[in-house]
């Protein structure tokens, strides 16, 4: 079910009601219901939610993550426009059909038309189950393209099960699309069960461990990730904030131990976003349920900030 924004969200501290020097995105953003005619050319920023946990649910992980896209924009808000790039609120989809599986593909449509009007697309999740709903909306925009799929992430999310969860993801986009790669970034030796490594082994799936990315980006792995990104005609970029240490994202569905900084996470992101093969950047599991001091939506809603080009 499609809802457009509350409008109510965008509110912030005024500095100025006249020098856009001054501004903060809650005096710049607008807001569209995605139906309607775009007839401007291709530019800015579309902005989706997906406040959707029923895959978290079906996971049997902690539920709450529904609240997340309207937690990222309230926190959004408030930070400091820096680019004159304009930012198109068109409000978020809920999960109201019987299988989880409809709502991605309602989801999906709705992230290709943002592809088609916009440079950048920001999915705000919401479960990890976004991540199939962005392939399928990337693989509607790019129909004959070879789409390569990195994901920051403690999981590889290619658990086997009947239908969509949010753990089964990857999993669903390699075995129904032979023109579709998968490199995980981040992954925990103690977040995957030895099946897991088994399968990424046999689907030729790429991963680097969460150890290998504690202090820096080393030059084998920033030449790992150019060249899968140079051998794909399209990025789908997708990050889980469950790769981040609990202390300073405490509020996701599955939090970890263990877990990378936020800034390795933001360099790899910047060495990724700005190659014009990225249209879609999702970001997935802000949990303000079990969140402290809005500190994992924050965090969620800073990396957008930054990743706007």
């Amino acid at each position: 079910m499609y809802n457009l924004s509350n409008k109510e969200l965008w509110q912030g501290r005024v500095d100025s009601e006249t020098d856009s020097s001054h501004f903060r995105h809650f005096q710049t953003i607008n807001f569209r219901n995605i139906s309607d005619s775009f007839d401007e050319e291709q530019h800015g920023v579309g902005m989706i939610g997906y406040a959707v946990d029923k895959g978290v649910e079906l996971n049997k992980g902690r539920v709450g993550a529904k609240e997340g896209p309207d937690a990222i924009k309230k926190a959004f808000a408030n930070l400091p426009v820096m680019r004159d790039t304009q930012i198109y609120d068109y409000g978020n989809v809920e999960h109201d059909y019987e299988r989880l599986e409809e709502t991605q593909k309602e989801f999906g449509h709705y992230v290709a038309q943002s592809i088609q009007r916009h440079n950048q697309t920001f999915l705000l999740g919401g479960g990890h189950d976004i991540a199939y709903a962005q392939y399928l909306g990337v693989r509607e925009a790019h129909p004959d393209a070879s789409i390569g799929v990195i994901n920051i992430d403690a999981h590889f999310d290619t658990r086997k099960e009947e239908g969509s969860t949010s753990g089964t993801s990857f999993r669903q986009i390699l075995e129904g699309d032979d023109n579709a790669n998968y490199l995980v970034l981040g992954v925990q030796e103690g977040g995957n069960t030895q099946g897991l490594f088994d399968y990424a082994e046999e689907r030729g799936v790429g991963y680097v461990y969460s150890d290998e990315l504690l202090h820096q980006i080393a030059p084998p792995i920033k030449d790992k990730v150019e060249r899968f990104m140079n051998d794909h005609d399209v990025i789908m970029f997708t990050i889980c904030m469950d790769v981040i240490d609990s202390a300073f994202a405490p509020g996701v569905s599955a939090n970890a131990v263990l877990g990378l900084f936020p800034h390795i996470v933001l360099e790899i992101a910047k060495r990724i976003i700005p190659n014009e093969k990225v249209s879609t950047i999702s970001i997935a599991e802000t949990n303000p349920k079990y969140d402290i001091d809005q500190r994992t939506s924050k965090l969620t809603a800073n990396f957008f900030h930054h990743f706007i080009l």
